[in-house]
Order: structure tokens, then C-alpha cells, then sequence
């Protein structure tokens, strides 16, 4: 028999080069992969960016600060443990590293690259290529483990490592670092299969790693994690049996505690007044059911075939493969597993007639929701009555209570999670869909309209888990979602491996996923509108040090404190904070995920100065404002205004406050200022 209880068909035994397939050419293969869908990434690595001059370059200066702390402190300066969650942005503001994210784990990675070589380019350029082979190779061995069969793996890894949800996080190394989810489940159920300690301590290590790369990934992991555990150790019927519960245990322990001190920055900005995200601004950012039909523009095949509600981070569409693999799987278990042998003999009529009305609004109720989500139909035409599907607290009640019935009256249908820990199909399917209801955010919106009937799940996480109220953007849960997909096509394709001709239909499916999640070529080096700013032109340099303006400011004194005009255009403001890994003076300046309290306040007034000046004014409260920040140097970059009469104005402006030009690099002026 087989794992699902069937006799045995041909193909059901892996073929001998199955058999031979492990993790080193499973690594292999997905690497000549994400050198292919990333084109021609590979062929820039040590003067390019994948995708834009935006979060790339604010990464890179996360990056580069790390390394240069640690730096400081393998020479014996102690001091950079003092002063590591202040880097040089927004002074005076202090512990502002925890206005973004710490990208501790990228760190770890990447040490050694740029210990060898110095490059902050090849360092990010080889953490994004590794994000895809390491996340495509975790789901292989996760897979692998559950259903035995290589060729699963490799389906499973190819649907989270090229997930179609990377295309639209092409720009943030921290959602693609998503990597290390599947490398802790498959530590947690080889210690359920054989209790080896070393795998529970695995897992904890992959778990830190993965809240130390993503803090949305860290609130995720304590909202999934926790419920998966239980639910498979209820299903192993191991409620009671400590050593089930000791690995897990022991997997938070680690996890946990490496976690926990790097924490410390986000800690001191709540205790200093940093406010939470307003829910305002995270209902902006929510998914709209739409965007689980609308795909990223990128993609070759979908991009232009599938634009159903465009919204930044708003196209989430998971792909036909991933979507039908999870369908077929959840059909054929469940089918495999009613069929099974029922030593419990047939109910009473009563309790059957009852199980059937049951299970047809079950059904019922899942088609209302998907027809009412995703459709936007309110009312659904049956014959001559007309059922409104509009109340969405409504249609899930009656889901819940119709599927209990449906277990509690029919034996059969509590059989369908028989053998779940095993081939978790139904857990991963539930998953899947928790995900995609959080990705809604506080208020559920269907095609553009809120639907305030349709209860949020989101909105009770913001409110009552710590640490939700800081995240922005809550369909980056996607990733789980790509995760719990990828879980459910591996399954799916041990299924069809069962069978005959299954090799050929699994090949044809990953060679279809390739097709419609195929980006390449993915843009490089994209430029951001500064408008009304002048567009910049320079080429990325892979050493800051090396570039002129950064040596210049690197030459002034190491307690200098610099401002950089014009103020406030984001293009500018990430592209000057870059610079800045050459030098590392203190800036008032600076870019990050969020703001100290008070900034955005700064930024209007000094974002307005050219005008306010050429209307008339001093300039008194601007000076006012840069002497509080301790402001000793102005860098005016001259350039970039369209015109010559705004610079012009800021620099009569400085010579009237007494200011003398010290030097002048590439059109860039470093003013000092007296104190």
C-alpha cells in the first residue's frame, strides 16, 4: 500500500535517477534557474541593481553599515556596539537603524563576499540570487521529506523559489529573503519523524534567520508557526506526548533568544513616543481582492493579459499552475481518503441525510465566497430566487457552521484529515487561505469599493499582536501564501507521480510555471523622478570611497554634521545616503522605511527654502532649525534644480548667515557653517 492507502501503480516506486537526485543538484539546477529568470543581473554583479535606484540602495547602505560597524569593532573600537543602532541619518535622532529593517541575517550571508572584496554591489547582487536558490532549495528538502519523492522537491522548490510574487518584490531584498520558512519546517518534522535534537536546533537557527531578515516575516511566523505545530501535533494524536512538544520547544528557545536582542532598537523607538502605523496609512497599502487577479506587469506571459486592478504592491495573482496543482491535490486526497475502508459501519439515514445537506452548503458557501470576493457579485441568480452574497460575516458563519455539521454527522468527512500529518493537504490549503484573507489589511475591499460587512482578520492582528501596528504593507504575507502553495504542489505532483504517465503531466506543469512566472530580462538600475528635480544620470559607484563628493565630505572633520539641498526628494535623498557608506559623517537628512517624530515637519520647511527665499524671507527660522540639528556643513548640490535661481538664492542665503564655501566637487558645493 501507499502512503495515501492505494495499491501500488506503476511509477508509485521512484525511478533510480530519482533516487540519485539530492540537495547538491537540486541546488544546482535552481541556480542556472535564477540566473535565467534574472537576466542579466548575472552579467552586472559588481556595477548593477536589480530593478530600481530606490529600496536597493537603502539596502545596500544597511548592509554596508553593519560591515562597517564590525569593522570598527575587529579593530578594537568598542565603541561601535555603543553607537550600532545610531547610523548617520536623521541627526540627532538616535536608534533610527529601526525606522527600516535591520537586514541582520543578509548580513551574516554576505559577510564574507564583502570581506573579500569589498564591493557592496556584488554583496547585494549575490544575497538576491541566493534568496531564490535557497528558498527553492528549502522547499525541496521540506518536500522531499513529507512525501519521499525528489521529483516532488523539485516541483515544491521551483514554486517558492520563482514564486510570481518575487516579480512584484523585485526591489526589496527583505520579502524576497523569505527563504528560511521552509528550512524550519523541515527541521520540526524530521524531529517529529526521528527526534534527532540537532534538527530541532536547526530549525531554531533557520527561524532567527528568518525573523532577523523580515520583521513582517517575524510577526507572520508567530501568527503560522505556533498553529501549524499544533494542528500536527493533534493530528499525530501526540497531545500528550512531551518529547512531540520538547523539539518544537526547543526550536523557539533558539529562535527566540537570537532574536530577541536585535529587537532592542524597535523597543527603544516605541519607549521614546514612536507612534504605530496609522491605520490609515496600512489600509492604502492593503490588497484589494482584485489583486489576487491582477499580475505584475513584468511578467512575459501574464503582464499583459491580467491587469484587473492596478495598485502599488496590489498584483498578487499566484499563478494557474500553483492555483490548480492545490485544487487537483485537495480533490484527489480527499477522494482517496472518503473512498478509504469505514471500519465504523454506516450511519443512521438521519445522520447521512443531514451529512448531505451539509456538505451541498458547504460547498455552496465556498463558491458564494469565491463568486462574492473575487467576482464582485452581490447576488447570484438561481433559477427563479435570487440569493444576496453581499454579507460576508454572514456567508463565513455559515460556512464554519455547515462544515461542522458536515464532520460532526458524517464519519467519511472527519476521514478526509486521516493521514493529514503525513500529507498535510488540508492544513496547507487553510493556511493559503488565512494568508490571503490577511493581505486584505483593516477593511476588506472588493474592486475598489469597501465591503464593511466582510469581517477583518488583519485588523484584529494590527490590534492585538505586538509589533503588527509597525508594518505597512500587509499583503507582503503573500510570501506565506507562495510557501503554503509551493507545499501544495509538491503533494499534488507526488500524486500524479503515482500514476501513469504522472512524469511526463509533472514536467509539462513545471515547464508551464516556468513560462507564466518567467520576468526575464528584469530591469537594472531603473531611475526614480526626482520631478520637479533635475533627473540624475551618474553611474552607480560599487565603492562609495571612490566616488569625488564622497571623498570630499570624508575629508572633513569626524564630528561634522552635514544637510544636503535640496531636501526631501526621495530619489536624491536614497541616492546621497548610498554616497554617504564613502564617508559616514554625520546627516540631518535620510531615508528609511519611517520617520523620527517631527521630521516630516523639518522636511517641509527645508524642502520650501528655495522658494521661501526668492518670496522674500530671511531664512532665519531654516537657520534656527539647522543650528537645533547641529548642522556644521551645507551640501548644495547645485545641479539639481532645473533652474539657477534656486541655488543661487540658498547661496546668498548662506553668505548672509556668514557662511564660507569651503570647496566645490563636480558642481557640488561644501558651504561651512559657524556655529
Amino acid at each position: 500500500m501507499t502512503a495515501g492507502g492505494e495499491a501500488r501503480r506503476p511509477g508509485a516506486t521512484p525511478s533510480g535517477a530519482e533516487q540519485r537526485l539530492g540537495a547538491w543538484h537540486a541546488t544546482i539546477a535552481f541556480a542556472l534557474l535564477a540566473v535565467a529568470w534574472t537576466w542579466p543581473v548575472v552579467t552586472g554583479l559588481v556595477r548593477d541593481l536589480p530593478w530600481d535606484l530606490g529600496d536597493p540602495l537603502l539596502n545596500c547602505w544597511i548592509l554596508a553599515w553593519h560591515y562597517h560597524q564590525a569593522g570598527r569593532l575587529l579593530h578594537g573600537d568598542v565603541g561601535a556596539l555603543a553607537d550600532w543602532w545610531h547610523p548617520n541619518i536623521f541627526h540627532p535622532a538616535q536608534y533610527t537603524l529601526g525606522h527600516s529593517e535591520l537586514l541582520i541575517g543578509q548580513a551574516v550571508l554576505g559577510a564574507p563576499v564583502y570581506a573579500l572584496t569589498g564591493n557592496i554591489l556584488l554583496t547585494y547582487n549575490l544575497l538576491f540570487l541566493s534568496s531564490f536558490v535557497l528558498a527553492a532549495l528549502g522547499a525541496f528538502l521540506f518536500v522531499r521529506h513529507l512525501t519521499g519523492r525528489a521529483y516532488a522537491g523539485l516541483v515544491a522548490g521551483l514554486l517558492y523559489g520563482f514564486a510570481l510574487y518575487r516579480v512584484n518584490q523585485g526591489p526589496h531584498l527583505q520579502v524576497l529573503s523569505a527563504q528560511w520558512f521552509p528550512f524550519v519546517l523541515w527541521g520540526l518534522h524530521r524531529w517529529w519523524d526521528g527526534g534527532r535534537r540537532r534538527d530541532a536546533v536547526l530549525a531554531g537557527l533557520a527561524l532567527a534567520l528568518q525573523n532577523l531578515s523580515n520583521g513582517y516575516f517575524l510577526v507572520y511566523a508567530a501568527l503560522w508557526l505556533p498553529i501549524y505545530v499544533c494542528a500536527q501535533i493533534a493530528l499525530r494524536g501526540r497531545l500528550r506526548d512531551l518529547r512531540a512538544w520538547l523539539g518544537p520547544v526547543i526550536t523557539a528557545t533558539v529562535g527566540i533568544g537570537l532574536t530577541a536582542p536585535f529587537l532592542y532598537p524597535y523597543v527603544q523607538l516605541k519607549a521614546q513616543g514612536q507612534p504605530a502605523r496609522p491605520l490609515a496609512a496600512v489600509v492604502q497599502y492593503s490588497a484589494d481582492t482584485y489583486a489576487w487577479l491582477t499580475a505584475n506587469d513584468q511578467l512575459w506571459f501574464w503582464g499583459a493579459r491580467l491587469q484587473r486592478l492596478v495598485r502599488p504592491e496590489g498584483d498578487l495573482f499566484a499563478g494557474l499552475v500553483p492555483i490548480g496543482l492545490a485544487v487537483v491535490v485537495m480533490g484527489m486526497v480527499a477522494v482517496q481518503r472518503w473512498r478509504g475502508d469505514d471500519a465504523t459501519g454506516r450511519p443512521p439515514v438521519w445522520r447521512r441525510a443531514v451529512a448531505v445537506v451539509a456538505a451541498v452548503l458547504t460547498a455552496g458557501h465556498v463558491i458564494a465566497i469565491l463568486l462574492a470576493l473575487f467576482g464582485g457579485v452581490v447576488r447570484l441568480r438561481l433559477g427563479v430566487a435570487t440569493i444576496s452574497i453581499s454579507d460576508g460575516t454572514r456567508l463565513l458563519v455559515g460556512f464554519v457552521v455547515s462544515l461542522a455539521v458536515l464532520l460532526f454527522t458524517s464519519p467519511r468527512a472527519r476521514r478526509v484529515l486521516r493521514d493529514e500529518p503525513s500529507r498535510p493537504v488540508f492544513t496547507w490549503a487553510l493556511l493559503a487561505a488565512l494568508t490571503v484573507w490577511l493581505s486584505f489589511g483593516p477593511i476588506v475591499a472588493i474592486g475598489g469599493r469597501y465591503a464593511r460587512s466582510w469581517p477583518s482578520l488583519y485588523a484584529a492582528v494590527y490590534h492585538a499582536v505586538p509589533g503588527a501596528d509597525a508594518l505597512r504593507v500587509p499583503p507582503r504575507i503573500a510570501m506565506v501564501t507562495a510557501l503554503a502553495l509551493a507545499v501544495l504542489g509538491g503533494l499534488a505532483a507526488a500524486e500524479l507521480l503515482r500514476r501513469r504517465g504522472g512524469h511526463a503531466a509533472t514536467a509539462l506543469l513545471a515547464a508551464a510555471f516556468v513560462v507564466e512566472s518567467w520576468p526575464a530580462p528584469v530591469p537594472t538600475n531603473l531611475r526614480i523622478d526626482p520631478s520637479p528635480l533635475t533627473p540624475f544620470t551618474d553611474a552607480v559607484p560599487s565603492r562609495p570611497a571612490d566616488d569625488p563628493l564622497a571623498r570630499a565630505i570624508a575629508g572633513l572633520p569626524a564630528d561634522a554634521v552635514i544637510v544636503d539641498l535640496p531636501f526631501g526628494s526621495v530619489p536624491y535623498e536614497v541616492w546621497w545616503q548610498y554616497l554617504s557608506i564613502g564617508h559616514w559623517r554625520a546627516r540631518v537628512n535620510g531615508y528609511s522605511g519611517d520617520f523620527p517624530p517631527g521630521f516630516l515637519a523639518l522636511d517641509a520647511l527645508l524642502a520650501r527654502l528655495p522658494g521661501t527665499l526668492l518670496g522674500g524671507s530671511d531664512g532665519a527660522e531654516a537657520l534656527a532649525v539647522l543650528r537645533e540639528h547641529g548642522v556644521t556643513h551645507v551640501v548644495l548640490h547645485t545641479a539639481a534644480w532645473p533652474s539657477p535661481s534656486e541655488p543661487d538664492a540658498v547661496r546668498a542665503w548662506l553668505t548672509r548667515t556668514g557662511a564660507s564655501r569651503a570647496t566645490s566637487v563636480s558642481g557640488t558645493e561644501i558651504w561651512h557653517l559657524p556655529r
